[in-house]
């Protein structure tokens, strides 16, 4: 008898075979949208049922207990005993598999732009967006993909919840050195400010010098500390932007004045100490 029901389209096949899992075994994102999405199937039979004699006609000619859920009276949906769902007309089934396949393609649609963002968050390089490259590039829309990007967004979540932490962190280094930037600037553009200055004031100078040298050591110590943590955690070195934060943090060290008390400026050669800031305006 069967081969003469109508084919079940793909996306109302997934779902079936979705329904028929155990339940408690499944995600409470998942078998909340099945629950969601099987109330909006059998709404959608019973009131094709209430409006077409001959469907009505076709299946209760079947034992009830066939096609009628119980303790519901509704279409039970799963395929046991017995395959039903192909007595409905096949206009009736593609609207099925629609309503079937409309939850999981939005679904889809904002994984991904929450993926996206989260790339942005974090600072990723290259190299990381071609890791989620193959998850977006997925054209089909099952339970099975919408699980792919689940994976995927729980992955580079997790890893940006202790990627932007140090991000934040170390911005507030990089707002430092550009406060020492300007300083300096100030302080050394005028070659006559020691004619000029009251003994206050190169007194007060010197005070910023001092203070500013002892938490620069500081926050030296502590951004190292960060990289080499995040990868010990991640196994992946920290970047912003595909670039490696931690040589650029032993660089400027290395450029720094040997003699804060004269000048904390970096030399010419130093790297760019704005990399955080910059990529965040």
């Amino acid at each position: 008898m069967e081969k003469y029901m109508a084919q079940i389209p793909d996306h109302l096949a997934d779902f079936i075979g979705y329904l028929n899992k155990d339940q408690g075994s499944l995600p409470a994102w998942e078998s909340a949208m099945i629950a969601s999405t099987k109330a909006e199937i059998q709404a959608h039979i019973k009131e094709h049922f209430e409006k077409t004699a001959m469907t009505r006609q076709k299946f209760v000619s079947m034992p009830k207990e066939i096609w009628h859920e119980e303790g519901t009276g509704l279409f039970p949906l799963n395929e046991t005993p017995r395959k039903i769902l192909g007595y409905l007309p096949a206009p009736e089934l593609k609207k099925l598999d629609e309503i079937a396949a409309a939850p999981i393609s939005a679904a889809i649609a904002e994984l991904r732009s929450q993926l996206n963002a989260t790339m942005d968050k974090m600072r990723a390089s290259e190299a990381d967006r071609a890791e989620i490259a193959p998850t977006l590039a997925i054209a089909s829309s099952t339970y099975a993909d919408l699980e792919a990007h689940h994976a995927e967004l729980d992955k580079w979540t997790n890893l940006c919840n202790v990627k932007e932490p140090i991000i934040n962190e170390l911005a507030q280094r990089e707002e430092f050195l550009e406060e020492i930037a300007e300083f300096e600037a100030k302080a050394t553009g005028d070659k006559d400010r020691y004619k000029k200055a009251n003994s206050l004031a190169l007194a007060d100078e010197n005070k910023f010098r001092s203070y500013a040298a002892k938490k620069l050591k500081e926050l030296d110590a502590r951004a190292e500390k960060l990289c080499l943590e995040y990868k010990e955690k991640t196994g992946r070195e920290f970047e912003v932007d595909g670039t490696p934060y931690l040589p650029i943090v032993k660089a400027q060290m290395s450029t720094r004045s040997h003699n804060p008390s004269l000048s904390l400026a970096q030399k010419a050669q130093a790297p760019n100490s704005q990399l955080i800031r910059k990529g965040a305006n």
